[in-house]
């Protein structure tokens, strides 16, 4: 089975911003620099036949690129504990927009809806339970933070792998916002090898 998300990628430079963040915060599971990334929609675990449809739906969405600028903090919580630290991605009608034709696309390749509002977001750390004081104190020292305006030139489709040393999250079609998407050369090669599939516990992480 192919675990996959749809998201943009993020410019080497905003990565490294969102990188020097990282910090020794007890009991925080920092994502890694090349794992940083915005997710227009999770999929979750499909076969071979599934995911061939829904690269050939998102080649169909036509959008112009566009720019965005992160700032500031958020944290997801439950009863008072902190589940998520991220980066705040300001409102972007454009995005929202992809983000709704993104949806669309995967409707017609057959993927279930997705029932949670679109919060657009750049998970930086994830929490198995930690308590909201030490993280709204991290979010204050760290204040103020943005990137400045960055462009937006693709969205991908990514394939996701849990190793014993973290995920990988590996592209496997990249779509350019200028009206002619194109396929990686890694999904031709790899799509089709049953070798490839990793099975030592794999699972995808939340985004």
């Amino acid at each position: 089975m192919n675990r996959l998300f749809v998201a943009l990628a993020l410019p080497d430079h905003v990565r490294a911003a969102l990188s020097r963040l990282r910090c020794g915060f007890p009991g925080a599971r920092w994502v890694a620099e090349e794992n940083f990334h915005l997710t227009l929609r999770f999929i979750g675990a499909v076969d071979n036949r599934a995911m061939d449809d829904i690269a050939a739906q998102l080649d169909r969405v036509r959008e112009p690129g566009f720019d965005l600028e992160l700032d500031g903090f958020g944290c997801f919580e439950t009863k008072g504990r902190a589940r998520a630290l991220w980066a705040r991605v300001l409102a972007s009608e454009e995005l929202l927009h992809l983000q709704r034709k993104v949806d669309t696309a995967l409707d017609a390749a057959g993927v279930e809806r997705e029932t949670r509002r679109f919060k657009p977001h750049v998970t930086l750390a994830r929490f198995k339970d930690a308590p909201l004081g030490p993280v709204n104190d991290f979010i204050c020292e760290a204040s103020p933070f943005g990137t400045g305006l960055f462009p937006v030139g693709s969205f991908t489709l990514y394939r996701s792998f849990l190793h014993r040393d973290g995920p990988i999250y590996r592209p496997e079609v990249v779509y350019p916002l200028d009206g002619d998407a194109f396929s990686d050369p890694y999904f031709d090669e790899f799509r089709d090898e049953e070798d490839y599939e990793i099975t030592d516990g794999v699972t995808i992480p939340s985004h």
